[in-house]
């Protein structure tokens, strides 16, 4: 008789799959960010006391490479545009590092992944208390969880030090929290919640400091989201596209809006965190064309004449087609703007390209963004012409 054994390497069954097969996972990173020479606008957006910063942010900056977060007279936030979501039955991990300034000041420092709603993140409170919080909104009541931390011996915040955050999800599963790679909390919630820990876990990279009659700042290095084991996928397939029977529209003039598209920022009262990637553009014209791809976060941009808004499945983003036969047709207004994408299209071609680029990288659609799909006769007399957007919504 042969004795087999079974190496243990895995602290419970499930480290093995139904055959006794040992598991192995790898990480993969779905968001990260530097700011070795500025805080990029294309990736981050600052808001003071609620308003957001139109253009580079002001408290939020670029010193020496580290990001620097000042909380100015009352509060700033920084976050990303994009919203990492948690991929169900993987492991998730937020990672950073940096040193605040004078720890035990009069102000409340916050660093992690969270909206006003939903998140978790380390808060450094007035008087140098640092907890771990998981924060939740249940009934339109928003509710943040603190734990407390056993610091590592002779931790001192003002020096850089290493920030993680680990966590099992599924809606109910642990939390915790590392300082220079040593567990110092853990939420233990598995098997004692009637709720989800966090009702949302699609959540943006995110810096918060509030003067509570001190001004000191923070600073950062990296940062970092990561799924363990996860392939970033989960996502559906949408598309928009000229609906009328003949699938085109009559155009003159320059710069005519085709469609239009844009996220909203809240869904059902609460903050929009549903991201969606850009998959292909296609156009068509039956004459000499040019398209144009113009992104803008001012909805004001797009009149809309006699036409409405329409909700793309269960309405997250929203979108309008030209119309000229309805009435006034919407009208764009492109005075600030600067198209970021654009191609000739032959008499009677189809144009279409990729937003993929084989994986190099990604154009993503989040919450607040618009786009807007121009074209026009080179001549910018009458063309019949077409356009349709492909994406992938993270649902």
């Amino acid at each position: 008789m042969t004795l087999i054994r079974k190496v243990e390497i895995a602290r419970n069954e499930l480290g093995y799959d139904a055959w006794d097969r040992p598991k192995t996972i790898s990480d993969k990173s779905i968001f990260h960010g530097l700011f070795t020479y500025n805080v990029p606008v294309s990736a981050w957006y600052e808001t003071i006391n609620g308003v957001i910063t139109s253009g580079t942010p002001t408290n939020c900056t670029s010193v020496d490479g580290a990001l620097k977060v000042l909380a100015g007279a009352n509060n700033t936030y920084l976050r990303s545009y994009r919203n990492p979501r948690y991929e169900p039955n993987k492991g998730a991990l937020y990672s950073t590092a940096g040193w605040i300034v004078n720890p035990t000041s009069a102000m409340t420092r916050e660093w992690g992944t969270f909206t006003a709603e939903s998140g978790t993140f380390f808060r450094l409170k007035s008087g140098g208390t640092l907890v771990g919080v998981i924060r939740t909104t249940v009934s339109s009541i928003t509710t943040d969880t603190e734990y407390a931390l056993t610091l590592p011996a002779g931790l001192d915040l003002s020096k850089g030090n290493t920030f993680d955050i680990q966590y099992q999800w599924r809606g109910v599963g642990n939390y915790k929290w590392f300082i220079n790679l040593v567990e110092v909390a853990n939420s233990e919630t598995l098997g004692t919640l009637t709720q989800l820990s966090m009702f949302n876990p699609a959540l943006p990279v995110a810096w918060k400091s509030t003067n509570l009659g001190d001004n000191d700042p923070m600073y950062f290095g990296c940062v970092d989201v990561t799924s363990e084991g996860g392939q970033d996928h989960g996502k559906t397939y949408g598309s928009v596209s000229i609906s009328n029977q003949v699938g085109q529209v009559a155009i003159t003039g320059y710069n005519i809006p085709i469609i239009a598209i844009r996220s909203k920022t809240t869904v059902n009262s609460l903050i929009n965190t549903r991201d969606t990637l850009a998959l292909l553009l296609t156009a068509y014209s039956s004459e000499n064309a040019f398209i144009r791809v113009w992104y803008t976060r001012d909805f004001t941009k797009i009149t809309n004449g006699t036409q409405v808004w329409s909700n793309y499945g269960d309405g997250h983003l929203e979108f309008i087609e030209y119309n000229p036969g309805a009435g006034t047709p919407m009208s764009f207004n492109i005075t600030g703007l600067s198209p970021t994408f654009g191609s000739r299209i032959g008499k009677d071609s189809t144009y279409d390209t990729s937003a993929l680029f084989n994986d190099k990288t990604g154009i993503y659609l989040t919450p607040g963004d618009m786009l807007v799909f121009t074209m026009h006769r080179e001549t910018g007399i009458a063309a019949n012409v077409g356009v349709t957007f492909e994406f992938a919504e993270e649902v």
